[in-house]
């Protein structure tokens, strides 16, 4: 929860300061105000720090792999599809957006002491995350009449969860702590008129906390990620 919370302070923190620079600086003409819809896709590489506590590790059969208290670390890569849409606000762009990201997991390595002699496990899994979030786009100079442009984003929101073979590794409550925090860089060039290809570099950070109910079982994820979006958008306001 500490590192969640960290974040979250972190996130807020950026984005009041880039909202309250621009927010000093008046609002937009018509011809610079944007409506956007956008696709991407993005490829990066995932982290995962997690912790069971009073749960069992399962394999896909349901036999024990581990059981007792537990904590592991594993890496893998990961691509996404990101459908948004955003409008002007002043000199900023509020928005919605939705993505579906792909992990394939394939080893788990053990950071406490293991039953396990190599301290790994093969734990060869795909999973779908389904995600919601809000974002804020700030470009850097939203005035500008160049075909070229920069941004600031940052996005807040939700995931629900699928595909996963091994039982129990969220948990058997559906209704689990699922949060998300990205922050990402924006690039857009306009190749034709109100159509830009864009390119986003973007950090982002899953929490995961399995239901209370579920008490004494404690199964927490941190996830963290850093990939790159490409994508194309296109701007749907009348000049």
């Amino acid at each position: 929860m500490k590192k969640i919370s960290a974040f979250v302070i972190f996130f807020f923190t950026v984005i009041s300061a880039f909202a309250g620079y621009h927010s000093n600086h008046g609002d937009l003409d018509k011809k610079h105000k944007k409506y956007f819809v956008a696709v991407g896709y993005g490829i990066g590489t995932a982290k995962w720090y997690s912790r069971f506590q009073n749960t069992n590790l399962l394999s896909t059969d349901g036999s024990v792999i581990e059981t007792g208290n537990t904590t592991f670390q594993t890496q893998n890569p990961t691509n996404f599809y990101n459908f948004e849409v955003s409008f002007p606000v002043q000199r900023v762009r509020l928005g919605l957006g939705i993505s579906f990201e792909s992990f394939y997991l394939d080893k788990l390595y053990f950071t406490s002491p293991s039953t396990i002699a190599s301290n790994y496990i093969v734990f060869d899994d795909n999973i779908r995350f389904d995600k919601f979030y809000g974002m804020i786009e700030i470009p850097f100079k939203p005035e500008s009449n160049q075909p070229y442009s920069f941004s600031f984003i940052g996005r807040l929101g939700y995931y629900g969860y699928n595909g996963l073979a091994h039982l129990g590794f969220f948990g058997q409550n559906a209704l689990a702590s699922t949060y998300l925090a990205n922050i990402a860089f924006l690039a857009d060039y306009e190749l034709f008129t109100q159509t830009y290809l864009y390119v986003s570099p973007c950090l982002e950070f899953k929490y995961f906390r399995n239901n209370k109910n579920e008490v004494p079982s404690i199964i927490v994820h941190d996830i963290y990620t850093a990939g790159i979006v490409f994508g194309i958008r296109v701007d749907l306001g009348k000049k």
